[in-house]
Parts: C-alpha cells; sequence; structure tokens
C-alpha cells in the first residue's frame, strides 16, 4: 500500500468515526423538533380545559347579589369554625388589590405569573400553609391564608376551605398537597428526558444492558408516568372540591349549592386537562424525536456508507 493509499484510508477513517459519534448523539434539530412540537401539543391539549374552567368560573360566580354573597362568606366562617381550622389561624383575606402592574406585562399575562394579582382580578384563589411576604419582606397573609376575591369568586371559598382541612386535620392528604409541585417538576422532567435522549438500540448482537433497558423503558411510557406522577395532585384536588361541596349541599340554598358544584367541577376540570396535557406532551416528545431522530440517523448512516466504499476503493 503506498503513502498516498495509506493517508486516505486514515482519512476515511476518521471521517467514519466521526458521523458514528455524531450519529450514537442524534440529531439536535430532533430534539429541538421535540421540544417545539411537543409544546404545541401541550398548548393545543390544554386549552379546551382552561378556556372551560375559566367560563365555569366566571359563570357561576358571576351574577350573585350582595345578600348571596355575604350568605356565602357567613357560611365559610361557619364551615371553618365547625372543623376547629379557626384556633388553627385559617382566616379568609379579601383580596381586592393586589396594587398596579408594573411590569411591564399585559395584565393577562401576568396573571400567569402573579397568583395574588390574578386573584384581585378574581381569575384565582388560593390556600396557603405558609406567609406570603411582600418584595419588601412585609408580610402580606400570614400561614394558614385563604386568599379570595369575595365580590368576584365567592364560590371557589369551599373548595379552598377543603385544602386547609386536608393540610390541617390529615397528614395523609397534608402528604399529597406538598407533593404538586414535586410531582410538575418532575412531569416537566420526564418532558425534557424524552426529547433530550434517544432510543437504545441493540448493536453487533449485544443484549441491552440494565441501564439501557430502563431508559427504553423509561421513555416508552414517559406519557404514562407523566400523567401519574401528577395524580397525587388531582387526588387532593378532588377532595378539597368534595369536602367543599358536601358542606355547601347542607348549608346553602339549592340554586348556590349547585352554583358551589359547577364552579368546582369547572375547576377540577383545568386541574385534569393540566395533567392530560402534560402527558400528551411527554407522548409527543418521544414520538417526535424517534421519528426525526430515526432520519438523521439513516442520513448519517448513508455518510459512512458512502466513505466506506470510498476507503474500499482506495485500497
Amino acid at each position: 500500500m503506498t503513502l498516498n493509499v495509506l493517508n486516505q484510508t486514515n482519512l476515511n477513517t476518521k471521517k467514519i468515526e466521526k458521523l458514528q459519534k455524531k450519529q450514537n448523539k442524534g440529531g439536535i434539530a430532533a430534539t429541538a423538533l421535540a421540544i417545539g412540537g411537543s409544546n404545541i401539543a401541550n398548548m393545543l391539549s390544554s386549552l379546551p380545559g382552561s378556556a372551560f374552567a375559566k367560563n365555569s368560573l366566571i359563570k357561576h360566580s358571576s351574577n350573585l347579589t350582595s345578600e348571596q354573597i355575604q350568605q356565602i362568606f357567613e357560611s365559610a366562617n361557619n364551615f371553618i369554625k365547625s372543623k376547629g381550622l379557626d384556633e388553627k389561624g385559617v382566616v379568609i383575606n379579601n383580596c381586592t388589590n393586589a396594587g398596579i402592574n408594573l411590569s411591564g406585562m399585559p395584565d393577562k399575562l401576568y396573571e400567569m405569573i402573579s397568583p395574588i394579582f390574578a386573584t384581585a382580578k378574581g381569575k384565582n384563589a388560593f390556600y396557603t400553609d405558609k406567609a406570603i411576604k411582600s418584595t419588601l419582606g412585609d408580610i402580606l397573609y400570614n400561614k394558614n391564608s385563604i386568599v379570595i376575591n369575595m365580590e368576584k369568586l365567592p364560590n371557589a371559598v369551599f373548595h379552598e376551605i377543603g385544602h386547609a382541612i386536608n393540610n390541617n386535620t390529615s397528614k395523609f392528604w397534608k402528604v399529597l398537597q406538598k407533593m404538586r409541585t414535586p410531582g410538575m417538576l418532575l412531569a416537566s422532567m420526564l418532558i425534557l428526558f424524552s426529547a433530550f435522549t434517544n432510543k437504545a438500540e441493540a448493536k453487533d448482537g449485544k443484549e441491552l444492558t440494565k441501564a439501557q433497558k430502563v431508559k427504553n423503558a423509561i421513555r416508552g411510557n414517559a406519557g404514562k408516568l407523566s400523567f401519574a406522577v401528577m395524580v397525587p395532585m388531582l387526588l387532593e384536588e378532588g377532595m378539597a372540591s368534595i369536602r367543599g361541596c358536601k358542606w355547601a349541599n347542607s348549608n346553602l340554598p339549592k340554586e348556590l349549592a349547585k352554583k358551589v358544584l359547577k364552579t368546582n367541577l369547572g375547576a377540577y376540570t383545568s386541574y385534569l386537562g393540566a395533567a392530560l396535557s402534560l402527558a400528551l406532551t411527554a407522548f409527543s416528545a418521544v414520538k417526535i424525536k424517534d421519528y426525526f431522530g430515526k432520519k438523521h440517523q439513516e442520513k448519517v448512516q448513508a455518510k459512512i456508507d458512502a466513505q466506506l466504499n470510498k476507503a474500499e476503493k482506495s485500497e
């Protein structure tokens, strides 16, 4: 073999090795498409649930008379006392003024990142087991507070009292309540894991390692796993609504109790929709990444084959 042929052979070998590494890593474009495509799936799948929930909350809490709102407020306070929550410091804070939006964002966008601002607008209500402080360090709401705009979203107060009961009277439901944020983070991590990894394939007759099998199992069930980690949140939200509706049915006029039920059903739809959309997002991330990842690998393999043919001819 001449020196020129030998140099050409070494050059082809290096090119092939470089292409093989590129093939093993997968395509950046495939990852980007997986993330982008799955996010679109998330947005489209969550829109119906969030729209229904928003319409339900506004519809069944609007057009109430001041007497009906006062009746709900008094009943809610009786609910708190009947469960001994007043002794634990649970109070209803009527949030009607959240200050001015100085973020420069449109109000609708700012509502998505500021729960208090959204609550003052009547788009949200929440129970907090921790004190909430302002940016200056002042305490806005003490521990065990129910923050709600009683003029705009009064029907949601019974659901929030349900959260307070879960947190203060049951270790089991308190644990499920605490799993909410970790569950959402884990679901998001599963989506990213699916987008940034490739399906492991057996090569050269070798079996997959245990780690590769586990990775494939996670990717293959990413949608189911994403939904599973949201189940604790769904259970706890459901129990909060059950507690609230049970009290409303026994202590409010039938017409008002029915509005409370429909408000809670609408809100629960948004939680269920969020869990399902995360599951669909993870599922979509796997399918999109595998499809475009396969296209990428086929393209790289074609280049490897071309280099091998070139190397054979040069020998």
